[in-house]
């Protein structure tokens, strides 16, 4: 392998093409980008004047990459912060309070969003369609927002920090008349209040 010439300690800037791709380098960082690699060279100072009668290009015509140069560690890509919606939705079977395997997955993003943030307050609101009585529709749209709060705790929210209520068909997302069995009234809301 043919290395590239030190060209001394001073800043040279120079426009260097590995492996077909042409990435900017100088000599403070004498690095160059090939093929997914960034190539790092403990001495400073290389850039492309190449003596007489020595080839530093390779075949496809790309730079030799000095003999000393070392894959660089690239900084990892920064992660993300957590986002948390402001609620999620939880539906559930006619008549039921079961959770479902399609509500569990709701569950579960919900505590990874907010555990991942680093914790919240959280508070559940269970409610109903308008098919049954009142007084009926209460207590069922309480034992859908316990539910919630359970699978909430099975998955790691610490229970202390989970508030239910239930508001039985009073706030119908969809309107409709009574009596009518609408499966997107049938929820539980969870709604985070991140710590500020």
């Amino acid at each position: 392998m043919k290395t590239l010439v030190r060209a001394g300690l001073a800043f040279v800037p120079a426009v260097v093409v590995a492996f077909g791709l042409s990435a900017a380098a100088n000599a403070q960082d004498a690095s160059l980008v090939g093929k997914g690699t960034v190539w790092c060279n403990p001495v400073h100072g290389w850039n492309s004047q190449v003596p007489a009668g020595i080839d530093a290009r390779t075949a496809s015509g790309g730079y030799v990459i000095h003999q000393g140069s070392v894959p660089c560690q690239v900084a990892a890509a920064p992660v993300a912060p957590a986002t948390v919606q402001s609620e999620y939705l939880v539906f559930f079977d006619f008549n039921k309070s079961t959770i479902t395997p399609a509500a569990d997955r709701v569950v579960g993003d919900a505590v990874a969003a907010i555990l991942k943030s680093g914790g919240a307050k959280i508070h559940v609101v269970g409610h109903t369609d308008s098919s049954g009585s009142p007084a009926y529709n209460q207590k069922l749209s309480v034992a859908r927002a316990t539910a919630v709060k359970n699978a909430l705790i099975a998955k790691g929210i610490v229970a202390a920090n989970i508030t239910t209520e239930g508001k039985g068909e009073s706030q119908l997302l969809v309107q409709t008349g009574a009596n009518v069995r609408e499966p997107s009234n049938r929820r539980a809301q969870i709604l985070p209040k991140l710590a500020k």
